[in-house]
């Protein structure tokens, strides 16, 4: 474990170096060699798993650029020697990059200082050893004992417990010790323990199946020394440690609750726990239960079970000392006890509230946790009979999912060495088909992910799936199933085009501003992040959580201070997005392996078009590659509330048209799609793109928030509200939305301290592309109080533009205030937006103010423009035919477009002027777009606007044809 704090000594030293080559050459020669978080991103770089590589693993890296290589050639060196070497394999164009993959597989030989080298860039400096995976098994029980509720850190973490250290602002007292009241308040309960479920201090019923995960991956591996640790020396293994801690929470539930499972919510800011509550019982601040959870019942009831066979499993095996025996033993009958009364509770109460973070499938799908493992201990046969029903009557759909959204995976696995031949083969049948949907929605690039982003990040159901393959390699050995959870693990740590470990504390540039509120410093501007070891935050989203227009998928290593809004979609962790993690880490630390070349993974499925970031008006075609060994395609629009549906056979693609006609600006679509292959494998793929915003003219005004749940702010899925941002010359302001006069309406209200009090709000930090529109709209109504004065402002990032012009009396009815940006100088920047509303009295006396909408538009004016002679250069051609199409902009007034846009197959291309020094649009001006098209049957129109006049669009044409004659196709850039 000493090389990891060598290697981030190494790293100290090479970023000094690098310093010192900035300073006498005013640039880098190398990323590898860049000081950690540099400003400017490179145009190439070489990533890698930074956690490193076991000897007889699958050994990969990949190079992103920005443009094509013409030079393929690899090096991977030994600190300064070259070790081997080869030609990089061109995987295409992917996330806006052009990407290559390197295999390094035949490099046998431990060492703490290896790189990857291409293009005259280095990778960042990973390890080779025996079996790299049991370095990190401390950090992954650390994690979770840095999650302990109710304890102080240093009673949670003896000192030096893992190699990498956490921050010293972590460290805090204990905290919640006066959990918690009834929800009627009347009756305390010693509710103390637990985890703190993530950034926050909340526990939750619908996560109490975390703890059985720790203790099966104890019970899965307790006859190898793997998972024997006991780092912290008390003669119990950490993981069963962790599974005690867990389970001793929900034997307070089963004693005090007779098996009813709640919530405690969190209810702190960015303060450590023991400020939260003053931590005395029966006092005003005490957390009170929530949200009845029968679903966490189950769950709870799994947890016990599972830790009581992991403490019998350690004693039978001699691995508890003698002394210790009797009391493990005595605590592993009351976890069976506790189990016993929570099953009975679910068995009792079928029609119940399923709670937070509900299954698939409802309550019965977390009993059968509780089934599985209730047997497993007892053997009673009672629970073998509902599970084995249970399992008889899934079918495919109910393995599609993971993590605590499903919880039969983990325990179809479980029950599968003791469960008759026809449920073992069912089982095998259910995780082959989930297996094979993980490895084909891996393949879809080549970073290995599960291609399913969405608006939380993408690595806690990724994680999940590790988890569930390595459960899946244990039972039936399929090595491409343990090459899959080798790559996708990779990804994690820092084999991504973000070149970053998402494990805080592992790898030279791991993820600093995780969501916690640990981090007192997480909302202050000279916050520098926190090492919580061993965490896992979720990473990439879909979009940028302040930027719709972001590039997809997105992921920014961002304070809180520079979010504040959503920063828990993209760096939250949590003890259910890191279980999969632990799992996976702990058998891949207890796996022996021997490279096989067997391969039984399914027939890729790709998708051709749309590609992932695209954006997108109408009907949208989709393409996918035919293959002779594939059969029954089908797709599926994520969100249309239909199953999956057949595409249709055209000629060298399989296709299907998603109308997008009617849905909102800015909605993001996954589209997914399957079929079958001549081995037995169902095979998936999936992507995602945009439905771009009208653009702008008299008709299409834009709806920034009308206060009831619309707008590009307000409908906002992050955060819809506006808040109380700054008080100058004291006083308090508080939001509120309300209904007057029939209106959603927001309300602005300022207690004032003196007369020059003003109360400032925002949308948060959100900003909006107001590019093409002329006017702003604020619709505002005075409800009835003396002396109110408001001021609006907008900001570009570089001035405040105050558009009222000063405090301006708001009037007694219902008024639109219009404000031209067009006359702001200097020029406003329109593409980031971002407004304020302060408010004012003349006198000390409270004041409201009310707000209906705020929106931009355009007024009409002059003639529209014409767009003709609008061609492609060749109606036929394959992926490697470049084509081009033109048309001509006219315009009787000399307008301007704002933009010339060819649409194909319902995906928009920004077109560009062929004579750009041509400013005189009365006679026509050409615009024109190049590129390489997919197989297919294409449609394209084109569409353009003056802002002063209603877009105009061509009538669609039905070309051209691209015939599939290579095997090697291109996607469209």
């Amino acid at each position: 474990m000493l090389f990891k704090k060598q290697l981030r000594q190494q790293w100290k030293i090479v970023g000094l170096f690098s310093l010192i080559l900035v300073l006498l050459t005013g640039s880098l020669f190398v990323n590898g060699w860049s000081p950690k978080k540099a400003e400017a991103e490179p145009t190439i770089q070489v990533v890698v798993s930074q956690a490193g590589y076991s000897v007889n693993d699958y050994k990969n890296a990949v190079v992103v650029s920005d443009t094509v290589l013409s030079d393929t050639y690899f090096q991977v060196v030994s600190v300064t020697s070259s070790v081997y070497s080869g030609t990089m394999v061109n995987e295409g164009y992917h996330w806006g990059k052009y990407v290559y993959s390197i295999d390094f597989s035949n490099i046998h030989t431990p060492g703490t200082s290896y790189t990857v080298r291409s293009n005259g860039i280095s990778s960042y400096t990973f390890p080779i050893a025996t079996n790299i995976w049991d370095n990190y098994k401390d950090e992954m029980t650390a994690f979770y004992r840095l999650l302990r509720s109710g304890v102080s850190t240093e009673d949670a973490y003896p000192d030096g417990y893992s190699t990498v250290a956490p921050s010293a602002k972590l460290y805090h007292e204990a905290g919640h010790l006066d959990d918690a009241k009834s929800i009627d308040g009347t009756q305390h309960y010693d509710l103390t323990g637990s985890w703190y479920d993530a950034g926050d201090y909340g526990k939750y019923g619908g996560n109490q199946w975390v703890g059985a995960e720790i203790a099966l991956s104890y019970v899965r591996y307790a006859n190898t020394t793997a998972v024997q640790y006991d780092y912290d020396h008390n003669g119990i293994p950490d993981l069963i440690d962790e599974a005690i801690f867990g389970s001793d929470y929900l034997v307070k539930f089963a004693n005090q609750l007779d098996g009813e499972m709640y919530n405690l919510k969190n209810n702190a800011a960015f303060i450590h726990p023991e400020k939260a509550t003053d931590n005395i019982p029966n006092t005003s601040d005490d957390r009170v239960l929530s949200d009845l959870s029968v679903g966490g019942s189950a769950k709870s009831a799994g947890t016990l079970a599972a830790t009581a066979r992991a403490l019998r499993t350690a004693i039978s095996n001699g691995t508890i000392p003698s002394a210790q025996q009797s009391t493990l033993n005595t605590l592993a009958n009351q976890y069976q006890a506790a189990a016993i009364v929570f099953y009975d509770y679910v068995v009792a109460h079928p029609d119940g509230p399923v709670g937070s973070y509900s299954t698939r499938g409802g309550i019965p799908n977390s009993k059968l946790l509780a089934d599985v493992e209730l047997y497993l201990l007892t053997g009673n046969t009672t629970y073998k009979t509902a599970a084995t029903a249970f399992i008889q009557d899934l079918d495919s759909l109910d393995v599609s999912s993971t993590n605590y959204w499903d919880m039969s995976p983990l325990s179809m696995a479980e029950f599968y060495p003791v469960a008759d031949s026809a449920t073992q083969n069912h089982i095998h049948s259910l995780l082959k088909e989930q297996a094979d949907y993980f490895m084909s929605s891996m393949d879809d690039t080549p970073y290995h992910v599960l291609n399913q982003f969405k608006n939380f990040g993408v690595n806690e159901p990724h994680a999940s799936y590790l988890g569930d393959m390595m459960r899946y390699y244990e039972l039936f050995g399929d090595p491409e199933v343990l090459d899959a959870v080798l790559k996708g693990t990779y990804w994690i740590f820092g084999e991504n085009p973000w070149n970053i470990s998402w494990v805080s504390g592992i790898g030279s540039d791991y993820v600093d501003f995780l969501h916690t509120r640990f981090d007192e410093q997480a909302n202050t501007a000279t916050g520098t992040g926190i090492v919580l070891p061993g965490a896992m935050v979720s990473g990439p989203n879909i979009k940028d959580t302040k930027n719709k227009n972001s590039i997809s998928p997105w992921y920014q290593d961002r304070s809180l201070f520079n979010d504040d809004v959503s920063q828990w979609r993209y760096n939250e962790f949590s003890i259910s997005i890191q279980a999969g993690l632990l799992y996976t880490i702990m058998g891949l630390s207890a796996t022996e392996r021997t490279p096989s070349t067997t391969q039984d993974v399914p027939v890729p499925f790709t998708i051709l078009s749309p590609i992932i970031g695209d954006k997108v008006r109408g009907n949208v075609t989709l393409f996918a590659d035919t293959d002779p060994r594939l059969s029954n395609p089908q797709y599926v629009a994520a969100g249309a509330n239909a199953g999956y549906q057949s595409m249709s056979v055209q000629g060298d693609v399989y296709t299907a048209v998603i109308d997008e006609s009617t849905s909102v600006p800015y909605f993001n679509r996954r589209v997914d799609i399957r079929a079958n292959d001549n081995q037995g494998h169902r095979t998936y793929s999936s992507t995602h793109y945009m439905v771009a915003p009208p653009l702008p003219d008299p008709a299409s005004p834009l709806l920034y928030d009308d206060f009831g749940g619309a707008g590009s702010w307000g409908g906002s899925s992050t955060n819809a509200t506006w808040v109380n941002w700054y008080n100058q010359n004291r006083g308090t302001g508080s939001f509120s939305k309300v209904t007057v006069d029939g209106r959603t309406a927001g309300k602005f209200s300022q207690v004032p301290i003196t007369v020059d009090s003003a109360a400032k709000f925002q949308p948060w930090h959100d900003t909006v592309d107001l590019t093409g529109y002329q006017y702003l709209n604020v619709t505002l109504k005075n409800p009835g109080f003396p002396a109110l004065r408001t001021r609006i402002e907008a900001s570009d990032g570089n001035k405040t533009y105050n558009l009222t012009g000063g405090w301006v009396t708001v009037p007694q009815n219902w008024t639109k205030l219009q404000f031209n940006l067009n006359t702001l100088s200097p020029a406003i920047n329109k593409k980031e937006v971002k407004f304020a509303i302060w408010l004012k009295q003349n006198t000390v006396t409270n004041g409201e103010m009310l707000v209906d909408e705020i929106s931009a538009s355009n007024v009409k004016r002059g003639s529209a423009p014409t767009l003709t002679n609008g061609t492609v250069n060749t109606t036929t051609g394959n992926p490697q035919t470049n084509f081009t199409f033109d048309v001509t902009y006219t315009d009787a007034d000399n307008d301007a477009p704002l933009v010339t846009e060819l649409v194909l197959d319902g995906v928009i291309h920004e077109m560009v002027a062929t004579d750009p020094a041509d400013t005189t649009y009365t006679d026509g001006k050409i615009y024109r777009y190049t590129n390489k098209l997919t197989p297919g049957n294409h449609s394209y129109y084109f569409h353009t606007t003056d802002t002063f006049t209603n877009a105009v669009r061509t009538t669609l044409q039905q070309a051209p044809h691209v015939s599939h004659t290579s095997s090697s196709l291109l996607s469209n850039e």
